[in-house]
């Protein structure tokens, strides 16, 4: 009986350890995308909106093909600079909120959202 017990303690924990390393991973590709947005001018950051990369690129756009069923979606949002909870449609936003869906094998393994504003006068 306490052989069965051990058995599945550990199995617990290897579960346990495969979740936390999926979820690690992902928020690894969700900030990917992070810093390749931060590369990139404000006026250009509305053409990120839909984008899907699979497999997914990381923070030079480069291909990560060995992360293959790994997918990263991207939806960027105009927002209320003043109440950024607020979205509202502006074809030249002063705010957007970027949110990066991950996701492994069809299934949703996080989320990353950040803000960005145009700083031009």
């Amino acid at each position: 009986m306490a052989f069965v017990a051990m058995l599945q303690l550990l199995a617990a924990g290897t579960v346990a350890n495969l979740d936390s390393s999926e979820l690690t991973s992902g928020i690894n590709l969700a900030r990917n995308i992070r810093e390749l947005t931060l590369q990139s001018a404000y006026s250009e950051l509305t053409a990120y909106d839909g984008a899907s990369y699979d497999p997914p690129h990381d923070s030079r756009g480069v291909v990560l093909t060995e992360f293959s069923g790994w997918r990263q979606a991207i939806d960027v949002q105009a927002v209320d600079p003043t109440k950024l909870t607020t979205d509202f449609v502006d074809p030249n936003p002063s705010a957007v909120r970027i949110t990066v869906t991950v996701s492994h094998n069809d299934q949703k393994v996080c989320d990353l959202s950040w803000y960005s504003f145009n700083a031009t006068p």
